[in-house]
């Protein structure tokens, strides 16, 4: 069992009420997929307290109508075990669990699912473990059929690690490079350039740090937008009296998957507290004005992509 803070339990609380949504909208397609990334642990618990609550993988299991095709990543053996026992016996459910590094693994399962089905990915990394080249074998999966009936890619839920980019690479340069951070970064936007530049920014001073981190968020959201996804949301996720920590972000094809997943995300929700009678009401910043036009406000130039190689 694996304990979480109340911000996590957030970002269940949101999934929680999408999917179910999500299966109803395409109740008519005679296949629904879902892809869990990082699946993590079937049993969850609030830290600090006995509140048990059900992990991406079973409220997955238990949407209606069902998903037919779900895919569980998943490289820790313990995990895989429950994991593996929580998608047994499930007659009208093709539920597999991957051992393995989706960043090595998505390419080849994607290829055993339907295209025609609209599907729904989640990708929730601890930190900077999701490769941009896992990304875009998602975007990719569905484009040629999409484009071809006038459908929609793959739909993704992508956890970005605001507070985490910023930690990595730090205040020492000499420093972040002897550990190879930059090139985690890299992997992350899988590409070199302006995530560069605004780190050099970060250092000079020309940047303070909230700066900096909102402007990795949008340099991301850009990256998602050149995929050629219609509809992008953000859902900062925050700690009750603290900082933000990372951001959701939601892109999609489809009207009603975003009109979906704002209801989901602009819903009033609590963050359970241990050692309190009463749940706390959550707080978040908005980002009023998403990714675009960011660029406009900078004291400087940012240089173009470089693809990692």
């Amino acid at each position: 069992m694996r304990e979480w803070k109340g911000h996590s339990y957030e970002k269940i609380s949101i999934l929680g009420d999408y999917l179910p949504v999500f299966t109803q909208a395409t109740q008519r397609a005679r296949n629904r997929v879902y892809i869990d990334a990082f699946a993590g642990d079937p049993k969850n618990l609030i830290k600090g307290t006995d509140r048990e609550f059900p992990g991406s993988p079973e409220l997955a299991l238990e949407a209606m109508p069902p998903f037919t095709h779900l895919r569980f990543f998943e490289m820790n053996r313990n995990r895989v075990r429950g994991l593996e026992k929580l998608a047994s016996g499930r007659s009208n459910q093709d539920a597999r669990v991957i051992p393995g590094d989706c960043n090595k693994e998505m390419a080849r399962v994607l290829q055993e699912l339907p295209v025609q089905a609209p599907t729904f990915a989640f990708l929730d990394p601890d930190g900077m473990e999701l490769h941009w080249s896992t990304i875009r074998a998602l975007s990719d999966h569905k484009r040629a059929y999409a484009e071809r009936s006038n459908g929609t890619k793959v739909e993704m839920w992508i956890l970005f690690c605001t507070s985490g980019i910023v930690r990595m690479l730090g205040s020492n340069h000499k420093e972040a490079v002897k550990r190879e951070y930059p090139q985690k970064v890299a992997e992350l936007f899988g590409a070199w350039g302006p995530w560069e530049r605004i780190w050099e920014a970060r250092l000079s001073g020309e940047l303070e740090p909230g700066h900096a981190k909102k402007a990795y968020l949008y340099l991301y959201m850009d990256r998602l937008a050149g995929l050629g996804y219609k509809h992008l949301l953000v859902r900062p996720i925050v700690p009750n009296k603290g900082n933000e920590l990372y951001a959701m972000i939601f892109v999609t094809d489809s009207p009603a998957g975003k009109s979906i997943m704002s209801w989901a995300q602009e819903k009033d929700r609590v963050q359970p507290e241990a050692g309190t009678l009463f749940d706390a009401e959550e707080t978040r910043q908005q980002y009023e004005d998403l990714h675009t036009g960011w660029r406009d406000e900078l004291p400087f130039e940012l240089p173009e992509w470089e693809d990692v190689v």
